[in-house]
């Protein structure tokens, strides 16, 4: 399993070293990307599915504080690891209080960073592990059943009267209760999962819109991109080649 990280850091040095530490511990099973500023940041969290964000605190443009808000702000939760130069009380305080999962001071010791981000993926390895890793905040099993059995059949087409046969409930029943325990309709948390999928599979492949809508359980490329442009306010393809030109940039940033 390939771990997704942005590096957040305007200070060149740094964003190198801990970006070349990441590399050399993870090899293979880890993937980084960076960031100089708040605002790059903040376009890629939005493009791409990352696992953790590791950011400076103190930048131009804005905070790692501030990028942390804005996250909070948009229900983004993902896993953030602050670093600073800085040992002030209320920057940890804060940071904690936004949801950090650790804070780190400058300069970072490399056996420091590589426990924190051990520790971050192993909590997550061990979330995987349990029903409740689908980002579902129930404790009904038959909505964690139900959730299981979307995640498993999500290249299929799925129906609300399939998903209660599997559960042994009631359609009408179902309906109720997933929207109750979830939050979402049970049609709108299959089409976000779907289009989840489909960013994953523009990001990290190169099949073609037929392949990604059979892959996520849509019957045609046109109905697939339709809802894509509807959910994400733009094409796969522009998805996949906004990726592409910052991918590109950041390649081309990293040498200069």
């Amino acid at each position: 399993m390939t771990h997704n990280i942005l590096v957040v850091d305007d200070e060149y040095n740094s964003r190198m070293g801990v970006t070349f530490t990441l590399e050399q511990w993870g090899e293979d099973r880890v993937k980084v990307d960076m960031a100089d500023n708040g605002k790059q940041a903040i376009r890629l969290l939005g493009e791409n599915p990352y696992d953790l964000l590791i950011t400076d605190i103190r930048m131009p443009l804005m905070s790692g504080i501030e990028l942390l808000e804005t996250l909070r702000g948009e229900q983004n939760e993902i896993n953030t690891i602050l670093l600073t130069g800085f040992a002030e009380f209320e920057y940890a305080q804060k940071a904690l209080r936004l949801g950090a999962v650790d804070y780190l001071l400058k300069p970072i010791r490399q056996e420091q960073l590589i426990a924190s981000v051990g520790k971050v993926f192993q909590s997550k390895s061990e979330e995987t592990a349990n029903l409740l890793s689908y980002g579902i905040p129930s404790s009904n099993a038959y909505i964690l059943s139900a959730v299981k059995y979307i995640h498993e059949s999500i290249g299929m087409p799925l129906s609300i009267k399939e998903i209660a046969q599997h559960v042994h409930l009631n359609p009408s029943y179902l309906s109720v209760l997933f929207k109750e325990e979830t939050g979402v309709s049970f049609s709108d948390y299959v089409i976000r999962l779907r289009m989840k999928r489909a960013k994953e599979l523009l990001y990290h492949s190169p099949l073609s819109m037929d392949s990604i809508s059979e892959q996520i359980g849509l019957q045609t490329a046109s109905y697939f991109i339709r809802i894509f442009k509807k959910y994400e306010g733009i094409t796969p393809k522009q998805y996949r080649e906004q990726h592409k030109a910052i991918t590109a940039g950041g390649s081309q940033g990293s040498h200069s």
